[in-house]
C-alpha cells in the first residue's frame, strides 16, 4: 500500500523554495488537481509573516485539470472584483507553471459555521448568504459564473465578513462544458448535472438556494410569519426551471429586505457573527 503521508512530504521537499516573487511556505490543502501554499515576497527574507497564499496546479497525470482551473480562476477573478470576492493580486498563465496568488483570509468556511452546535439568528444567516449574492452579481455581470457554489468556498471572517472563493470551476456565461461534470453534486442544479446545457448564472442561483436552505435548518427558531417569507425566497432560487430562478440582483434585493423584516434594523459591525449589532432603521 502506499504512503499517502510520505508522498505528500516528498512532494512538498520537491517544491521550490521560489515561485515567480513569492516565497513558497507550508503547504495548508491540496487536491488531486491543485495546490494552496503559505506565501511572502521574496525578497522577504526571514520574515515571519505568510500574508498571501498562492494556488498551483499538482503534478503527475492531473495537471492538465488543474493548469485549466489555474487558469478559469485567473480569467474571472481579473474581471469580476468585489468585496466579497477573494482577490486576485498575482498570476502567471505559464503553461509549465501556472498559479495565482490571492491574501490569506482569515475565519472559517460557512460549512463549519453550519456544523457547529451553536445556532444563529435568522437575520445573521440572511446576512451572510447575502454576501454570497453580491459576490455572484458581480461575477455574474461580468459575464462568468462560479460553477461550484457552496458552503466549503464560503469563508466567514472573525467579523461576519464572507469571501466567495475558489473559481476554479468558473466558466463563461453561454460556454457549453464540452467534458465531463466538475462541481458538487449536493449542491448543483439540475440542468448542471446533465451538461447538456451551457452555463447560466441562474446555476449559481440554484446553489445558493441550497445553501440558503441549510441555513434555514440551523437558525434559532422564529416565528412562521418571518420564516415563510424566506422559504418562499429558497423556493424560487430552487425552482427546477432556470427561467424561474430570481437574479442574483434580485436575490440581494430580497435578502437585504428580509433582513430587516426579521431583525426591525439593519445589521452594523460585529465582534461575533452569532450576535450583531444593530442600530435604528433611521440610522
Amino acid at each position: 500500500m502506499t504512503d499517502v503521508s510520505s508522498n505528500r512530504s516528498h512532494e512538498k521537499c520537491k517544491q521550490p523554495a521560489i515561485l515567480g516573487i513569492w516565497r513558497l511556505g507550508d503547504v495548508v490543502n491540496e487536491s488531486s488537481t491543485t495546490q494552496l501554499l503559505l506565501a511572502q515576497p521574496a525578497d522577504a527574507v526571514d520574515s515571519p509573516r505568510w500574508d498571501y497564499v498562492i494556488k498551483r496546479a499538482m503534478g503527475g497525470s492531473d495537471h492538465v485539470e488543474g493548469s485549466r482551473q489555474i487558469l478559469q480562476s485567473i480569467a474571472a477573478a481579473s474581471v469580476a472584483r468585489h468585496p466579497n470576492l477573494i482577490a486576485l493580486l498575482d498570476a502567471s498563465t505559464t503553461s509549465s507553471q501556472p498559479y495565482l496568488v490571492m491574501p490569506r483570509l482569515e475565519g472559517e468556511s460557512m460549512q463549519i459555521h453550519l456544523e457547529s452546535v451553536s445556532q444563529k439568528p435568522l437575520p445573521v444567516a440572511l446576512w451572510l448568504i447575502r454576501q454570497v449574492a453580491q459576490a455572484l452579481d458581480t461575477l455574474h455581470s461580468t459575464g462568468w459564473i462560479h460553477g461550484d457554489v457552496k458552503p466549503k468556498n464560503c469563508v466567514v471572517g472573525p467579523r461576519g465578513h464572507v469571501t466567495l472563493v475558489d473559481l476554479g470551476f468558473a466558466s463563461r456565461v453561454h460556454t457549453v462544458a464540452g467534458h465531463h461534470f466538475r462541481g458538487t453534486p449536493e449542491y448543483a442544479s439540475p440542468e448542471a448535472l446533465t451538461g447538456k446545457l451551457a452555463a447560466i448564472p441562474a446555476m449559481d442561483i440554484f446553489s445558493l438556494g441550497r445553501v440558503l436552505w441549510h441555513w434555514i435548518t440551523r437558525t434559532e427558531q422564529v416565528s412562521q410569519m418571518l420564516l415563510e417569507p424566506v422559504a418562499d425566497l429558497v423556493q424560487q432560487m430552487v425552482a427546477k426551471e432556470p427561467d424561474e430562478r430570481p437574479t442574483a440582483t434580485e436575490v440581494v434585493r430580497q435578502l437585504l429586505q428580509l433582513e430587516i423584516e426579521t431583525l426591525g434594523r439593519h445589521i452594523g459591525p460585529t465582534t461575533s457573527i452569532g450576535r450583531p449589532v444593530s442600530r435604528s432603521r433611521a440610522a
